[in-house]
C-alpha cells in the first residue's frame, strides 16, 4: 500500500497490477474520498488570505519602528560627534591662544587704569585705540 500512497493523492482510483482492476487505496470508499478531494480543492480562502494581510502589516509596522528608531540612533551620533569636534576645536584654539599669549593676572584696579577715560565723546564717534596705547578718533 505505501507505493500507492501519492496516487491516491492525486486520483480517486489507482490500479492495481496483482488483481488486474480498478481498486480504492487506503481502504477509504469512494464517495468519502472524493468528498473529502472535493473539500480540499474548494476550501474557502479567505481566512489564509486575511491572516496572511494580517502578517504583513504586523511586519510593516515592526519595519517601521526599527526604522524610526535607526533614524533617531544616527541623529544622536552625529549630534554627539559634532559636539565633540566642536569641544576639541575650541579647546585647541584656547591652547594656542594660550601659548601665543603670555599669561598676566590682572587687578581690577589695573584694568580701569588701562581703560582709556574720554571726555569728549559724542554719540557716533569711533575711537580707536592704538598698539602704543594712544587713543585717536577715527573721523576727524
Amino acid at each position: 500500500q505505501e507505493r500507492y500512497f501519492p496516487a491516491a493523492l492525486a486520483s480517486t482510483r489507482v490500479y492495481d497490477h496483482t488483481a488486474g482492476n480498478a481498486t480504492l487505496a487506503l481502504g477509504i470508499d469512494q464517495e468519502e474520498l472524493e468528498q473529502l478531494l472535493w473539500f480540499f480543492r474548494s476550501e474557502d480562502s479567505s481566512t489564509w488570505n486575511y491572516s496572511v494581510l494580517a502578517l504583513s502589516f504586523m511586519a510593516m509596522i515592526l519595519g517601521l519602528f526599527l526604522l524610526a528608531i535607526n533614524i533617531v540612533r544616527n541623529r544622536r551620533r552625529k549630534i554627539d560627534a559634532y559636539r565633540e569636534a566642536v569641544e576639541t576645536t575650541q579647546q585647541a584654539e584656547l591652547e594656542v591662544k594660550q601659548s601665543l599669549m603670555p599669561v598676566q593676572e590682572y587687578s581690577p584696579a589695573e584694568l580701569q587704569k588701562q581703560e582709556p577715560v574720554l571726555q569728549d565723546q559724542r554719540p557716533g564717534d569711533v575711537m580707536v585705540q592704538w598698539k602704543d596705547g594712544t587713543v585717536t578718533s577715527l573721523y576727524t
